[in-house]
């Protein structure tokens, strides 16, 4: 009496789908991955079964939770996501704020910052990275700045550079940079 081959387990299954096959073999004997599910009459894995949405009533309907905004142009940012822009001047020099990142673009042109000192002071050991995101910024070394062997840093757009504050000198020193965003 000749066996049904279809119901037989160790035969392999391919998904209708992918085409990917139920099997691994581990050199000497082949295990079955899974076992297939018929989706729309297709013999797929489990992991390729589209399964219905969690909700019959469509999106828009009265299940929606929250509030909705008040008119297609309103726009609120999120104050946890909204990070401050400062706005770099000669004079003014970069501020500390309550981040580690602080990210700067010099106002609507190239800035040399001419400030004493260039970055306001911090606490004893304190480490930032300050970022460019626009127009250019110039750090130079002195006016509370050390600088690794003294190179000034012109901060492009992308510009990274990382520091630390030394309490025994009053100085924000150098750790890395990054020019022109790594490229």
């Amino acid at each position: 009496m000749a066996r049904d081959r279809k119901k037989s387990p160790w035969l392999k299954e391919t998904s209708d789908r992918s085409g990917f096959d139920n099997f691994r073999y581990d050199g000497t004997t082949f295990h079955k991955k899974w076992v297939g599910v018929k989706d729309k009459n297709l013999n797929v894995a489990p992991d390729e079964y589209d399964t219905p949405p969690p909700s019959s009533i469509p999106l828009g309907g009265a299940d929606i939770s929250g509030t909705p905004r008040t008119g297609s142009l309103t726009t609120t940012v999120p104050t946890v996501s909204a990070q401050l822009i400062q706005y770099v001047t000669a004079a003014g020099g970069i501020s500390l704020n309550s981040q580690p990142w602080i990210l700067v673009v010099g106002s609507n042109s190239e800035v040399n910052i001419t400030a004493n000192p260039q970055i306001s002071a911090g606490q004893a050991q304190q480490q930032i990275t300050v970022q460019c995101v626009g127009s250019a910024v110039i750090l130079e070394e002195g006016s509370g700045l050390a600088l690794t062997a003294g190179r000034p840093f012109r901060m492009a757009s992308g510009a990274i550079i990382d520091m630390y504050y030394s309490r025994t000198d009053n100085l924000w020193h150098e750790i890395s940079r990054v020019e022109n965003g790594g490229i």
